[in-house]
């Protein structure tokens, strides 16, 4: 073989070979491009109470079999317990445990999840096997009780405090509605969750029967609520933000807006409270109602409406948001919890969080159209 023909195949062999490695490296390089931006999704939705949104990147971080940090399954075994998806929880939160020691950061609460997951997994009930409530049970005590608000005007809002409070303006209820006179108890939500075959949300060890109940999302409201309409013949949803906003400013101490205090024993809250009470959910109706007869409007737990989120009021505080515009938008929730500042128990007061959040803070009460009744 001659010098000329060597040194011509000696240059395609470098050029095959720097090939091969600029295509290995560059796949390299877009697999880990793409890792950090599933990394940086997880986070986000994680950061922003979305689970079902930060499950679904965890997942593809998984099936890309990148090496991943030890917490991350930490992170993805906490993700899927907020999901209710146990049996994979206990998997990815046991493999953390495995691969840490007990000085991590997370490794305490991992053990309290893993025996969570283990625990819930272990009294999920299928659906087959539970007989829907009986109409018997449902007209004793398992349908919220109602109670009947007129249509009127009211001035919504307020110039005082954040942005998004602002502006005030009027609001006419052009049909009288109905609300519930107390938040929806564990005894309530959980005739539905047995007859539906639905995970029994979390108490946090308070205890269940008349106590608000807790951890459950705008979506597991909603589906109460198409439940509840379905074996009655009645029409319940949650309430829309200016609906709240309309029963909580009724009387004296349902304004709780402008110059008025909440003081002790008004309602349930962090600075209502006597000292020997604990910090946590209490009875529906433990404390005076507004002038409507509505408990806990204030207070015991946050509340969703069925309202989107918006920095400025622009109308949608009026209406309902259907499922579609729901996606990756926000829900107000009204009313403060049993861990909120007395200073901000008033009726003008948001907060927001995405219809997938739950929460020891946030429960939900109904309202009942009765328009055509």
């Amino acid at each position: 073989m001659s010098a000329h023909s060597m040194k011509k195949n000696s240059n395609r062999f470098i050029t095959v070979f720097l090939a091969i490695f600029l295509l290995i490296f560059s796949n390299f390089l877009w697999a880990a491009k793409d890792a950090r931006f599933y990394l940086n999704q997880a986070s986000q939705f994680y950061n922003e109470g979305d689970y079902k949104q930060a499950e679904q990147a965890f997942a593809q971080l998984i099936l890309m079999q990148v090496k991943l940090h030890n917490d991350f399954y930490y992170f993805y075994g906490k993700t899927l317990y907020n999901n209710g998806h146990y049996s994979q929880a206990e998997q990815y939160l046991g493999k953390f445990l495995k691969t840490v020691d007990s000085n991590n950061r997370y490794y305490s609460d991992a053990r309290y999840l893993l025996s969570k997951s283990r625990k819930n997994k272990q009294h999920q009930i299928s659906r087959k096997d539970i007989p829907d409530v009986s109409e018997k049970q449902l007209k004793t005590g398992f349908i919220p009780e109602m109670v009947k608000i007129p249509a009127d005007s009211f001035i919504m809002g307020s110039n005082h405090g954040s942005e998004d409070q602002k502006p005030p303006h009027k609001i006419t209820i052009n049909q009288d509605f109905a609300i519930g006179k107390y938040e929806v108890t564990f005894a309530q939500y959980d005739a539905y969750a047995r007859a539906t075959g639905q995970d029994l949300p979390d108490d946090n060890g308070w205890g269940r029967g008349n106590r608000p109940v807790i951890n459950v999302s705008m979506y597991d409201a909603k589906a109460y609520a198409q439940w509840l309409s379905k074996n009655t013949g009645r029409k319940f949803r949650l309430p829309t933000e200016a609906e709240w906003e309309y029963v909580a400013r009724t009387g004296i101490k349902g304004q709780l807006g402008f110059n008025d205090i909440v003081g002790l024993a008004d309602a349930n809250c962090d600075g209502c409270r006597y000292f020997w009470e604990s910090a946590q959910t209490v009875e529906v109706g433990s404390y005076d109602p507004n002038k409507y007869g509505i408990y806990d409007i204030f207070g015991n737990v946050w509340e969703w409406t069925c309202s989107l989120y918006t920095r400025r009021y622009d109308g949608k505080e009026q209406y309902c948001a259907d499922d579609d515009e729901l996606e990756g938008e926000t829900v107000v929730v009204r009313g403060g919890s049993w861990d909120t500042a007395k200073q901000i128990l008033r009726a003008y007061v948001r907060l927001n969080n995405f219809p997938t959040y739950t929460s020891n803070k946030v429960g939900f009460r109904l309202v009942e159209d009765i328009a055509d009744k």
